[in-house]
């Protein structure tokens, strides 16, 4: 994997006159190395690790971590080699590798320990006391000092020309502009993820009945999710489309807090989103409660046939800019109410959720309005949601990989209303 996206850098270093790569955003660390760790789930503002790549071929591509993390590597690469580099550089964390370095003579051997210490081989140069120190000394002993030098962060670039001046060049759009494009590895992957977003939200789907609490749905999904290796988005694990307040839905972005249970004839928005392998899971369907009356589901079925219409438009060369006028255009032929209510979005995902390769910031209106050109090797997902002001609002999304012919699906959850029934045997 980490093979094809350093060619792929090194093909857009040269044209952009680079001498090297230095790469401090998670995202981008895994990218190039396949390194990540629980560390950058504490999401702080500084790194926890860094990657440099040389755009002479010749020159080692470099892992930049904690030196109390190199038995991280060992267990990455236990089953797989799924962190790869040319050379490790280190720096201390807080105290961590200082009282790690003290031997302990009643602990015993282990083949982590074995694994770690074959990994330290890979170790060049001295601890540095900090991540910029340690990027700085191993551009210095590389011969890349005072080169044209692109950073995904500016501020390291900062710290970084303490120990090693350079001409600084921002390469966050680069970096996106060639992580958007996956390889083919990372579209297998990507299929293995779909399977388990199918399964997340067939069960989510399983959940729902007349009575039913929100809350308790959210945190049984959770649940699931969490058996199955998904890490949830955060503690309610999906994105719900409105609030009931009496009898009235209150369309809303993203979530709000249920305060009644579910009755039948409710209208639940179902978007699980997590995170397996590093990669997001980005799936949305509707619920009714018990039957749905016959309008909405004559609604449901104009917006899916909607939707297709736009699946159909996926294509190498086509701006995802096109897409929404495609949906509008069909809900007015189909006589829906306020068809300008209708929110399309494509969009790029991975690593994140929304990956868009146009220039920062990217997730205002130009990431609709100004589109980008799909290319082949592109995952995108579609997102449509109806914000319907009669019978109630609908929405879907699924992802899709770009194909040279039909876009082919990531999830294979049928994109029809889910009709939840009376309460299940589990929930009783």
């Amino acid at each position: 994997m980490t093979g094809q996206h350093i060619t792929r850098l090194r093909s857009r270093m040269a044209s952009e006159g680079l001498a090297a790569l230095v790469l401090t955003h998670p995202h981008d660390v895994r990218y190039v190395t396949g390194y990540h760790s629980v560390l950058e789930r504490w999401t702080q503002m500084e790194p926890f690790a860094a990657a440099i790549i040389p755009a002479n071929p010749s020159s080692p591509v470099i892992l930049v971590i904690p030196e109390a993390t190199v038995g991280v590597v060992a267990v990455l690469n236990r089953d797989a080699q799924t962190c790869q580099f040319d050379e490790i550089r280190t720096f201390d964390m807080l105290n961590f590798c200082e009282v790690s370095r003290y031997i302990d003579p009643d602990r015993k051997a282990s083949q982590l320990a074995d694994d770690a210490m074959a990994i330290a081989g890979s170790i060049r140069g001295s601890c540095q006391p900090d991540v910029a120190a340690a990027v700085g000394v191993a551009l210095a002993d590389h011969g890349l000092t005072n080169a044209t030098i692109g950073f995904d962060e500016h501020r390291m670039s900062v710290a970084v020309g303490r120990h090693a001046p350079h001409t600084f060049v921002d390469a966050l759009d680069m970096i996106m502009q060639v992580r958007v494009v996956k390889t083919p590895e990372e579209l297998a992957r990507y299929r293995k993820v779909g399977k388990l977003a199918d399964s997340v939200i067939s069960h989510a789907g399983s959940l729902l009945h007349e009575g039913a609490d929100w809350n308790d749905v959210q945190a049984r999904l959770c649940d699931f999710m969490v058996r199955n290796k998904v890490i949830p988005v955060d503690d309610g694990g999906m994105l719900f489309g409105g609030s009931y307040e009496g009898d009235d839905f209150i369309p809303d972005l993203f979530r709000t807090a249920g305060n009644r249970a579910l009755r039948s004839g409710d209208i639940v928005i179902l978007e699980t989103q997590g995170l397996h392998d590093g990669l997001w899971i980005d799936i949305n369907r509707t619920a009714v409660i018990g039957k749905p009356t016959a309008a909405y589901q004559q609604l449901h079925n104009i917006l899916r046939d909607g939707f297709l219409k736009m699946v159909d438009h996926l294509r190498p060369g086509v701006s995802t800019n096109s897409l929404p006028a495609i949906g509008l255009e069909h809900l007015r032929a189909n006589g829906v109410t306020s068809p300008e209510k209708l929110l399309v979005v494509a969009h790029g995902i991975g690593f994140m959720p929304l990956e868009i390769p146009l220039p920062y910031p990217s997730a205002g209106l130009a990431g609709v309005k100004q589109g980008f050109i799909m290319e082949e090797g592109m995952l995108i997902s579609l997102d449509s949601l109806f914000f319907g002001t009669r019978h109630g609002p609908c929405h879907m999304e699924n992802v899709y990989a770009i194909t040279s012919g039909a876009a082919e699906p990531m999830y294979s959850a049928p994109l029809e209303l889910i009709v939840a029934g009376s309460i299940p045997a589990h929930a009783q």
